[in-house]
């Protein structure tokens, strides 16, 4: 299973976010202490925000926030949000994809079953669990920004 860098990047910016909960943040910020394209970490903001699951404000004292509480954020509902699908073999493409086999193969039900167990690992997560060490990350994160300024 592999989750696209579009769903990478939505996750790490609302652990950046919920990270930094209370302060004003800027997709620039997020990009700079990942070290990340920022136009790639744009177009992830505008749709993580049509999504419901940040804010955004214009303006000098503007930026990005949260729009939901950590607690409510489930890892499973933001990665099924972000992936443009999950036909992981030919044969899970509309109507059998192009394979000869498909009509009377059984590896469609074994794929879909290992699909259902993967989502439901980040079902059972939100995104307060992933943070529980917030100083943790946070210093990680001062630290490479850090490392980045000194290289």
């Amino acid at each position: 299973m592999r989750l696209t860098l579009q769903t990478d990047y939505a996750l790490r910016m609302l652990m950046y976010l919920a990270i930094h909960q209370g302060r004003p943040c800027r997709v620039t910020d997020v990009a700079n202490e990942y070290g990340i394209s920022r136009n790639h970490l744009l177009k992830v903001a505008l749709k993580l925000g049509r999504l419901g699951y940040l804010t955004t404000a214009r303006g000098r004292a503007g930026g990005i926030a949260l729009g939901r509480r950590p607690e409510d954020i489930s890892l499973g509902e933001v990665v099924r949000h972000m992936e443009d699908g999950f036909a992981l073999v030919e044969c899970m493409h509309g109507e059998g994809g192009g394979c000869v086999i498909s009509p009377g193969c059984r590896l469609k039900g074994v794929v879909g079953r290992a699909l259902q167990a993967f989502l439901a690992v980040f079902d059972d997560v939100t995104l307060a669990d992933v943070v529980k060490n917030r100083s943790e990350l946070a210093e990680l994160l001062e630290m490479g920004r850090i490392a980045g300024k000194v290289a």
